[in-house]
């Protein structure tokens, strides 16, 4: 699961030296910690979006809103979340609903 953040609120405290990224595609970059190799976030910049993973948050109550990429499910979750085949509109998806 991971989380969206604006990146006004977002804030790295510790080991900026160690974190490096690559680009996977056009729109993101992946970056990861280069002392164990774990990944930290990925920058969207043209969403305007970074992506954590929900459990790297301390303290983070983490309720699902949706899931994304629902057209590529290996396990169906009946949970009566809206399931976007892609992404939503707002991000830069087709904004379609896959039933449950």
């Amino acid at each position: 699961a991971f989380t969206l953040w604006k990146p006004e609120a977002f804030k790295v405290t510790a080991g900026q030296k160690h974190i490096h990224g690559y680009n996977k595609t056009v729109g993101s970059r992946r970056c990861s910690c280069d002392v164990c190799g774990g990944g930290l976030f990925t920058d969207h910049p043209d969403m305007g979006l970074i992506d954590i993973s929900a459990s790297l948050i301390s303290g983070l109550t983490f309720t699902p809103q949706f899931h994304v990429n629902y057209q590529e499910h290996l396990l169906s979750v009946p949970d009566g979340l809206p399931k976007f085949k892609d992404l939503p509109a707002e991000a830069g998806g087709s904004g379609d609903l896959l039933p449950e």
